[in-house]
């Protein structure tokens, strides 16, 4: 074995190119990030992406396949700050009840606005298009991070336990993902619904999912 050889396999080696791949990994997850938090997902293109990043379009896609993948690794991460938000509240909250958590609830949303402009499109667009791999890592981590939060949940609101609490922070996903197209409707529909009795369809986003979370967790408590 020629020294060169030995050279390209010594640990020392290996570690600075693992370090190198981190970096540009890091450097295109924040420059989509930044990108995504000025326009939306269907106005993202992966050229966009790799000039921000300064890498050549063909680097991009060793590290990520599509588009999907990479937004999907992004809101990956926004909801981990979501739940990072969360955990704070419940670990600080002087007082709580369905009302509190509920509203609260619904103004995390202005805080995370660009995990709230993915949050529709997670299950049917990123998720039919991302790796494996990466929907693995996307759902582990949403495992863990609720898991985190369960303990503090379960201390204000006695009636969860670890299988209903979980499964309450999913409807609580669920309604937030379901009225979003209700709350934030394509300019098509609005025209479509526009001086008609079919405004009902309409909705204050915000308003609707407060209301639903609040009638959820009464549900839940028996009030």
């Amino acid at each position: 074995m020629s020294r060169v050889q030995v050279i390209e396999r010594s640990p020392k080696k290996r570690a600075v190119l693992e370090k190198d791949k981190l970096s540009k990994r890091t450097s295109i997850i924040q420059a989509a990030a930044s990108l995504l938090q000025k326009k939306d997902w269907s106005e993202l293109s992966m050229d966009e992406v790799a000039k921000r990043a300064k890498i050549a379009k063909g680097t991009l896609y060793l590290y990520f396949p599509t588009k999907e993948d990479l937004c999907l690794r992004i809101h990956s991460a926004d909801y981990e700050s979501w739940f990072m938000d969360l955990h704070e509240f419940l670990s600080k909250a002087p007082k709580m009840d369905v009302s509190i958590f509920s509203n609260w609830f619904v103004n995390s949303m202005d805080r995370h606005t660009r995990f709230l402009k993915l949050l529709p499109i997670v299950p049917t667009i990123l998720e039919k298009n991302a790796s494996i791999q990466t929907i693995r890592e996307f759902k582990s981590n949403l495992k863990s991070q609720i898991s985190s939060v369960l303990p503090l949940l379960i201390q204000y609101f006695p009636f969860f336990n670890e299988q209903s609490g979980f499964l309450f922070l999913m409807q609580c996903h669920a309604l937030a993902v379901g009225s979003w197209s209700h709350g934030f409707p394509s300019n098509q529909v609005k025209e479509a619904v526009k001086d008609t009795e079919l405004e009902i369809f309409m909705l204050d986003y915000k308003k609707f999912l407060e209301m639903s979370i609040l009638t959820l967790l009464k549900g839940h408590s028996g009030i």
